[in-house]
């Protein structure tokens, strides 16, 4: 038997001595070539163990930790500064925070140059890798020129150009669409089979990684291992207790569990509809059916937006009306020019033709401040928006702007910190945060300003299921008062169950606005253009319709 590719012995990390730790006694094997998805609520130290596991921490942070981690078989600590990690591979959460260089060509020769690739060689390992990822054609690109998607692929092409003997990619789909995650995911999935590499998968969005990953590791908030085993027991064994860590749990095991579906807990979609009958299916329907907030007049609109970034047209004619009191998403592609388009109803970019009417008032006749007392935005990356150097005092800041007194503000900021599950963060710094956490903190000093229109982009990014949950309804809570709201997201379980109104984006121009129900229902090929993919139970609804189809013409 071989021995294991990384060894972790009753590990224990925390950024600060005097802190509670972030990861708590753990103790887990990767063995050569096994695929291994990690889980754990928002703030479970998922993100910092991988750092941890490549060598960056605890030095890199001046953080402190207890314990061993070894790398074919010699401790990580008795590697040379720098030699662990061109071993271990890690794909962050925003490929942008880790690409150096400004050409796709030399991102990729700057970690070769690293490891002394012979010049010789170099050429060759960069056409490999990027013929890997599909990205051979765009060699001499500019990083800045590349949608999202195409980002995160030359970042999965650089860790694959230095030929490490284990990757970790921590939450790679965050920022793609629905399509380019299925199709990163199958990527990995090809290649893991192809080149034998091990593989550790941080990730929220399961459904399209647990039909190949052999193990399953759960972290329970405080950083400790719940479960590690296959992904079927974990899910069977410790349901009630992922529920109530927040875990997301794959979307066909949540399905079967609103139909009341007995049996065994199915976790891929074809697992759920090979276990389905027709009353499952007939009760599926039911699911479908949302009710809608009664909503009149409008609050902001477009009229023939156009919006240039440079020579390259980013929104092209766009016609848009937002109801007041409705909750209305945008989704589409990466690069179809949703943020674009966010910015410009925001007022914090002006268009080169068209205009922005907010309550039939031309957006730039307002002032400044004036616009941004009635309209409020999160912007993708948190960090942009924090200005105080505590979590209490980021939510508390706007209430003071407000005047509201002092023994109000510490009940609501008390209320807020609850409900974004950030107790005992009061103190830390904003940046001191997890991702995840940092997204509850950004949304919920927006919820508690006055604004009438807020704008989220991309609100659960990062988030496990309860916060998710807990921010949505915040959003929920606001826009019962009279509030409205535009939602920037690749969700579409989330558009399906929360939004009013759904636009699609693609290449600048708008290509459907109306209700989630007629979008997801549609058959004419607009999901496809766009990028997107049913919610699961549209999804159910369509492949069961084309089953009953193709029976139907075998009998004929």
């Amino acid at each position: 038997m071989t021995a294991p590719l990384l060894t972790v012995d009753n590990f224990t990390f925390s950024y600060d001595e005097a802190e509670k730790p972030v990861l708590h006694n753990l103790s887990f094997t990767v063995e050569q070539g096994e695929a291994l998805l990690l889980l754990g609520p928002s703030g479970s130290g998922k993100s910092s163990l991988a750092l941890c596991l490549n060598g960056l921490y605890p030095a890199a942070v001046d953080g402190s930790s207890t314990g061993e981690i070894s790398l074919a078989g010699k401790k990580l600590d008795a590697y040379l500064p720098g030699e662990a990690s061109r071993r271990i591979g890690v794909v962050f959460q925003d490929p942008d925070a880790q690409f150096c260089m400004l050409t796709v060509e030399d991102e990729l020769a700057f970690g070769l140059e690293n490891l002394n690739v012979p010049r010789e060689e170099m050429a060759d390992r960069m056409e490999w890798a990027l013929g890997l990822v599909d990205l051979q054609n765009y060699r001499t690109s500019p990083i800045a020129s590349l949608s999202g998607g195409m980002k995160q692929k030359l970042a999965l092409a650089c860790v694959l150009a230095m030929k490490p003997d284990l990757i970790i990619l921590d939450e790679p789909t965050a920022m793609l669409d629905p399509v380019t995650t299925k199709e990163l995911a199958e990527t990995i999935k090809a290649l893991h089979a192809e080149l034998g590499f091990s593989l550790l998968v941080i990730e929220h969005k399961l459904d399209h990684w647990i039909s190949f990953m052999d193990r399953c590791l759960i972290f329970t908030e405080t950083g400790e291992v719940m479960f590690d085993g296959i992904p079927e027991d974990g899910f069977s064994f410790y349901l009630d207790e992922l529920k109530e860590q927040g875990v997301w749990l794959p979307k066909p095991l949540v399905f079967s569990e609103q139909l009341n579906m007995a049996g065994k807990l199915p976790l891929t979609e074809d697992e759920l509809l090979a276990a389905m009958n027709w009353q499952a299916f007939e009760k599926a329907g039911q699911l479908l059916q949302k009710e809608r907030r009664e909503y009149s007049g409008t609050i902001l609109e477009t009229r023939k937006l156009s919006f240039l970034r440079g020579a390259k047209p980013i929104l092209k004619q766009v016609n848009v009306r937002l109801p007041k009191g409705a909750l209305t998403a945008i989704v589409g592609p990466n690069g179809a020019g949703k943020s674009t388009l966010s910015y410009t109803l925001a007022g914090l970019e002006t268009p080169d033709n068209g205009e922005v009417l907010y309550e039939k008032e031309p957006l730039a006749h307002l002032s400044g401040a004036a616009m941004s007392e009635k309209i409020g935005y999160v912007f993708q990356n948190p960090e942009h928006q924090f200005i105080t150097d505590s979590v209490y005092e980021e939510i508390a800041f706007s209430l003071r702007m407000q005047k509201k007194k002092e023994a109000d503000i510490e009940q609501i900021v008390g209320e807020i910190l609850a409900a974004c599950r950030l107790q005992g963060l009061a103190h830390q710094h904003p940046f001191s945060l997890s991702q995840g956490q940092k997204r509850r903190l950004s949304v919920a000093t927006m919820l508690v300003d006055e604004q009438s229109l807020f704008i989220l982009d991309e609100p659960t990014y990062g988030q496990d299921q309860k916060a998710a949950a807990e921010l949505m309804k915040m959003v929920e809570k606001r826009l019962a008062a009279g509030f409205s709201a535009v939602m920037i997201t690749h969700d579409m379980e989330l558009v399906a169950a929360f939004a009013d109104q759904v636009i699609v984006l693609v290449e600048g121009e708008v290509l459907f606005a109306g209700v989630p129900h007629d979008l997801f229902s549609d058959r004419s090929g607009l999901l496809e253009k766009a990028q997107l993919e049913r919610p699961l139970a549209y999804s159910i609804r369509e492949k069961w319709r084309l089953r009953g189809e193709s029976l139907a013409a075998s009998q004929a």
